[in-house]
């Protein structure tokens, strides 16, 4: 077992296609939602239920972890990111527009339409940006050895390292 680097990380949350959004409710109790993540120049983002848990827990605190896993089925191999950051929900017209369409890329899914009409009425929008402040993240792998092989490519370089 060994902790990962921050390039490893950053690699494992982009080709992640589904992550546990963690917020704090108002009494202190944790609450947990999964959503399928894609990510801006600066941002991990979601789409998710704006009137929800998480968009009531936010109005009390904006720290959100997110915990993306990995694991083979014999549970040999395994890795696991958790970042720490601050949540907040998109309302402007332009973020609203190209969320979609990044949300898009990742599914393989035209939302150009689902971007418009949201983009038109913002404040209905369900798409939720996390600022990542850190990072953490282990895995099976030994010290020197490359990630362990979960999932297709799970060892190429990502495109970027933010």
């Amino acid at each position: 077992m060994r902790a990962m680097t921050h390039e490893e990380m950053v690699m494992v949350t982009r080709r992640a296609k589904w992550a546990t959004i963690i917020t704090v409710r108002p009494d202190g109790v944790p609450y947990a939602i999964e959503g399928t993540p894609f990510e801006t120049e600066t941002e991990i983002c979601f789409m998710i239920n704006p009137n929800g848990g998480t968009s009531k827990n936010l109005k009390g605190s904006t720290h959100v972890l997110l915990k993306y896993t990995f694991a083979s089925d014999d549970l040999e191999h395994w890795m696991g990111v958790s970042c720490l950051g601050s949540g907040r929900f998109v309302r402007d017209k332009k973020e609203i527009v190209e969320g979609w369409r990044l949300l898009g890329d990742v599914i393989g899914v035209d939302y150009s339409e689902q971007g418009r009409r949201f983009g038109a009425a913002p404040e209905r929008s369900p798409m939720m940006a996390v600022k990542v402040i850190s990072r953490t993240g282990r895995c099976s792998s030994r010290p020197g050895e490359s990630l362990p092989p979960i999932y297709p490519d799970a060892n190429k370089k990502s495109a970027g390292t933010a």
